[in-house]
């Protein structure tokens, strides 16, 4: 699925109960962003959500908390990132998402 759409940008949300994750792609960073930030926020549901850019993680999330990915490697002493699940403060994650996609994995 990945592999057929290498330029789109995939939200893969994994809920407890299931076996298989749900794959979702996007155009656009912001909507992409969004979504993860709702499924991080379903702890009672999801176990955990990750944002790809052509195979590489670039946020990622575990039980409600972010943690992980290359958000985390490129920027360990992110401020925002702490304070994630939050609707207001992930838009504040679009301009360094899409400088991740830019600078490191194009």
């Amino acid at each position: 699925m990945l592999k057929d759409n290498p330029n789109k940008i995939w939200v893969v949300a994994k809920p407890f109960q299931a076996n298989n994750p749900e794959y979702t792609q996007y155009n656009e960073v912001a909507e992409a962003l969004s979504d993860f930030d709702d499924w991080t926020d379903d702890t009672e549901t999801i176990a955990g959500c990750e944002v790809l850019f052509r195979g590489i993680t670039l946020m990622q999330s575990f039980k409600g908390n972010v943690i992980g990915g290359l958000c985390e490697q490129i920027h360990p002493d992110c401020s925002t990132r702490n304070k994630l699940p939050n609707s207001e403060e992930i838009l504040n994650c679009e301009e360094c998402v899409t400088r991740l996609i830019l600078d490191h994995v194009k």
